[in-house]
Protein backbone atom coordinates (compact mmCIF):
# COMPACT_ATOMS: atom_id res chain seq x y z
CA UNK A 1 0.00 0.00 0.00
CA UNK A 2 1.17 3.43 -0.22
CA UNK A 3 0.67 6.03 2.28
CA UNK A 4 -1.21 9.62 1.07
CA UNK A 5 1.59 10.64 4.09
CA UNK A 6 4.65 9.77 1.55
CA UNK A 7 6.25 12.53 0.45
CA UNK A 8 6.41 10.97 -3.43
CA UNK A 9 3.15 9.28 -2.83
CA UNK A 10 1.85 11.17 -6.41
CA UNK A 11 5.18 9.06 -8.13
CA UNK A 12 3.32 5.85 -7.62
CA UNK A 13 0.53 7.04 -9.95
CA UNK A 14 -0.23 8.06 -13.26
CA UNK A 15 -4.02 9.32 -14.97
CA UNK A 16 -6.06 9.39 -17.99
CA UNK A 17 -8.15 12.16 -19.07
CA UNK A 18 -10.73 10.27 -18.54
CA UNK A 19 -10.34 10.16 -14.85
CA UNK A 20 -8.96 7.08 -14.30
CA UNK A 21 -5.93 6.67 -11.40
CA UNK A 22 -3.18 3.83 -12.86
CA UNK A 23 -0.09 2.43 -11.52
CA UNK A 24 2.92 4.18 -12.58
CA UNK A 25 5.25 2.22 -14.82
CA UNK A 26 8.08 2.59 -12.89
CA UNK A 27 8.52 -1.33 -11.72
CA UNK A 28 9.90 -0.68 -7.74
CA UNK A 29 6.32 1.57 -7.22
CA UNK A 30 3.73 -0.80 -9.85
CA UNK A 31 2.31 -3.18 -7.15
CA UNK A 32 2.66 -0.92 -4.36
CA UNK A 33 -0.18 1.50 -6.39
CA UNK A 34 -2.13 -0.95 -8.04
CA UNK A 35 -2.55 -3.04 -4.59
CA UNK A 36 -3.50 1.04 -3.15
CA UNK A 37 -6.16 1.43 -5.93
CA UNK A 38 -7.47 -1.81 -5.86
CA UNK A 39 -7.57 -2.15 -2.05
CA UNK A 40 -9.07 1.33 -1.49
CA UNK A 41 -11.68 1.19 -4.98
CA UNK A 42 -10.00 4.19 -6.29
CA UNK A 43 -11.70 3.77 -9.43
CA UNK A 44 -15.07 3.43 -9.16
CA UNK A 45 -17.26 4.84 -11.39
CA UNK A 46 -18.17 7.81 -9.31
CA UNK A 47 -14.34 8.73 -8.72
CA UNK A 48 -13.47 8.78 -11.83
CA UNK A 49 -16.20 11.01 -12.94
CA UNK A 50 -15.17 13.45 -10.11
CA UNK A 51 -11.85 13.40 -11.44
CA UNK A 52 -12.23 13.42 -15.01
CA UNK A 53 -14.79 16.52 -14.50
CA UNK A 54 -11.89 17.94 -12.26
CA UNK A 55 -9.29 17.93 -14.96
CA UNK A 56 -11.68 19.51 -17.63
CA UNK A 57 -12.80 22.06 -15.23
CA UNK A 58 -8.78 23.26 -15.21
CA UNK A 59 -8.97 22.85 -18.89
CA UNK A 60 -11.50 25.01 -20.11
CA UNK A 61 -8.86 28.56 -20.49
CA UNK A 62 -6.03 26.12 -20.68
CA UNK A 63 -5.51 27.21 -24.63
CA UNK A 64 -5.39 30.92 -23.26
CA UNK A 65 -2.37 29.93 -20.84
CA UNK A 66 1.56 30.59 -21.06
CA UNK A 67 3.80 27.51 -20.36
CA UNK A 68 4.95 29.51 -17.51
CA UNK A 69 1.72 30.07 -16.42
CA UNK A 70 0.80 26.67 -16.78
CA UNK A 71 4.08 25.37 -14.45
CA UNK A 72 2.48 27.72 -11.70
CA UNK A 73 -0.73 26.63 -12.12
CA UNK A 74 0.77 22.72 -11.92
CA UNK A 75 2.80 24.00 -8.51
CA UNK A 76 -0.36 25.34 -7.06
CA UNK A 77 -2.07 22.20 -7.41
CA UNK A 78 1.00 20.44 -5.32
CA UNK A 79 0.96 22.65 -2.47
CA UNK A 80 -1.48 22.86 0.51
CA UNK A 81 -4.33 25.44 0.45
CA UNK A 82 -4.13 27.93 3.29
CA UNK A 83 -5.91 25.75 5.73
CA UNK A 84 -3.15 22.71 5.07
CA UNK A 85 -5.63 20.95 2.90
CA UNK A 86 -4.99 19.98 -0.95
CA UNK A 87 -7.11 20.60 -3.82
CA UNK A 88 -9.58 17.52 -4.71
CA UNK A 89 -7.96 15.98 -7.76
CA UNK A 90 -5.18 18.12 -7.42
CA UNK A 91 -2.46 15.32 -8.23
CA UNK A 92 -4.23 14.37 -11.42
CA UNK A 93 -4.97 17.72 -12.36
CA UNK A 94 -1.28 18.65 -11.74
CA UNK A 95 -0.34 14.87 -13.24
CA UNK A 96 -2.43 15.80 -16.68
CA UNK A 97 -0.91 19.08 -16.84
CA UNK A 98 2.58 18.30 -16.46
CA UNK A 99 2.08 15.55 -18.69
CA UNK A 100 0.09 16.91 -21.48
CA UNK A 101 0.86 20.55 -21.57
CA UNK A 102 4.13 21.26 -20.53
CA UNK A 103 7.13 20.86 -22.42
CA UNK A 104 10.10 20.49 -19.87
Amino acid sequence: MVSPLKMNCADFFKYSAAGEILATDKFDKKDAAKTTIEKLALNISKLQNMRRMAIEAVLLGIDELTEIEIQQLVQGYEQLDPNGQYTPFGAAIAYFLKNYFCNS
